[in-house]
């Protein structure tokens, strides 16, 4: 349900299931885990010991779950933007397979070389 959320909103998901845990590989330092009961990520924040915090959310609303993590996947793009091999392969993938921007405009031009 959470992938299928997440696409929806424009956010590559990849899923891993295994040994009763599923990971959903969303972007650099953004993997969220379940295990059927809540969702949880790395928030981008540390406490005072200097340990990663991480964020909850319920599995029955993943729509929620979704948009935190939508917020979540904006921050990292702005601080991990994309390699030039990955902005070459978006360039001959079809519209509707390309990043989405999510401050606002649909479609993330890619980078072609010309």
């Amino acid at each position: 349900m959470l992938a299928e959320e997440l696409r929806n909103l424009g956010m590559p998901a990849d899923i891993h299931r295994s040994f009763g845990i599923a990971l959903i590989s969303v972007w650099i330092d953004l993997v969220v885990w379940t295990n059927g009961i809540s969702y949880h990520w790395w928030s981008g924040t540390v406490s005072a010991r200097g340990r990663r915090l991480y964020a909850y959310n319920p599995v029955g609303d993943p729509v929620t779950a979704a948009r935190r993590i939508a917020a979540r996947y904006a921050e990292l793009r702005g601080g991990h933007p994309l390699s030039r091999l990955v902005e070459e392969t978006q360039c001959v993938l079809p519209d509707d397979r390309r990043p989405i921007d999510l401050r606002g405009r649909r479609s993330v031009p890619p980078v072609c070389p010309e």
